[in-house]
C-alpha cells in the first residue's frame, strides 16, 4: 500500500493526485502523439492554417459539429490518410487527404467539410 501512496495514488478516493508522478507518464507534442497515433488531422477555417482550428483528430467524426462547412485548409500528421466528406455521417463527395501533406482546400470542398475519418 505504502508503494501505491508514494505514486500519488490516494485509495480513499480513488483519484491520481499528480499523473506525472507515475513512471512513465509524459506530456506528448504534437508530433510526438501523431507518431505515436499514426497521425492525426488539423483543420483550419482560413487559408494557409490561420484562424479558428481544430487540433488533434484522431478518430472518426461523423459530424465536425460547429465546424461542419468551416474547414479552408488541412494538416494530416503521421502515417495514415484521411478521407474528408462534404456530407454528415459520410455522405456526399469525399476526398483522400494523403498521410504527411497540408494545403488549403479548393473547389467544392472549400468550407464544405462535415464528416471525417481515417482512410
Amino acid at each position: 500500500m505504502s508503494n501505491i501512496n508514494n505514486y500519488g495514488v490516494d485509495m480513499n478516493n480513488k483519484q491520481i493526485k499528480n499523473l506525472y508522478s507515475i513512471e512513465a507518464v509524459q506530456d506528448l507534442s504534437h508530433e510526438a502523439a501523431a507518431t505515436i497515433s499514426g497521425g492525426v488531422l488539423d483543420l483550419s477555417d482560413k487559408r494557409g492554417g490561420e484562424g479558428r482550428r481544430v487540433n488533434n483528430i484522431a478518430n472518426t467524426q461523423r459530424s465536425l459539429g460547429g465546424f461542419n462547412n468551416k474547414a479552408s485548409w488541412y494538416e494530416v500528421t503521421g502515417n495514415k490518410d484521411w478521407l474528408v466528406y462534404t456530407g454528415e455521417n459520410f455522405t456526399g463527395t469525399f476526398k483522400r487527404l494523403r498521410a504527411g501533406t497540408k494545403g488549403n482546400f479548393t473547389g467544392s470542398f472549400n468550407n464544405n467539410i462535415a464528416s471525417v475519418k481515417p482512410g
